[in-house]
């Protein structure tokens, strides 16, 4: 199917939430295999991801009365299925899922395990960084870098301008460079 653009969509909330099935139904299919990529990049398996989607536009359409026509829907369904994904690897964190990476490989010398180690806690660091941008920074940050959203599209989720989006993003980037820089200044004066 394809792409809808946000006009399409903002239409089809108004209509979602006057509850019309059609409406709801061409939503589902425009956006049910963006969010099942999506999901997947917390668990790792297409079923379970599968699952949490089609839950998430459950409770969207329990909840299609509330819809504010402020507000972007596309946002409000990543939303939902982020939440959900992220309950999913809380409760099952005894399982081999989420966002770890297994190496059945151990490290053959010291200096592989130093920078095994190393790239761990920038990996932990910058996820910490990018949690710790302004609100409307780490949002756009994370729907380019982590959704795979163009400018466009991030302009209709979070109900800006691309110019701004643009904007957001260059200063979340400098700002994590910047962190970036002095964590290596730190790591070399060591």
């Amino acid at each position: 199917m394809e792409k809808p653009t946000a006009e399409q969509i903002q239409i089809w909330a108004k209509r979602i939430s006057e509850s019309d099935q059609e409406a709801f139904n061409r939503f589902f299919r425009s956006m049910y295999p963006r969010l099942i990529h999506f999901a997947m990049r917390y668990t790792r398996r297409k079923t379970v991801a599968s699952d949490i989607v089609q839950d998430a536009f459950v409770k969207l359409w329990e909840k299609r009365r509330n819809i504010d026509p402020g507000q972007s829907i596309k946002a409000y369904i990543y939303r939902t299925v982020r939440n959900k994904a992220l309950n999913y690897i809380r409760d099952h964190s005894d399982e081999t899922v989420g966002l770890e990476v297994l190496n059945d490989t151990p490290a053959d010398t010291e200096t592989e395990i130093q920078l095994n180690d190393r790239s761990e806690q920038l990996w932990e660091l910058l996820k910490q960084w990018i949690e710790e941008l302004p609100d409307r920074q780490r949002e756009a940050f994370k729907l380019s870098r982590f959704d795979g959203l163009d400018h466009e599209e991030i302009a209709g989720v979070m109900n800006i301008s691309s110019n701004t989006v643009n904007n957001h993003i260059v200063a979340a980037l400098d700002n994590l460079r910047s962190r970036c820089d002095l964590y290596q200044q730190e790591v070399n004066e060591a």
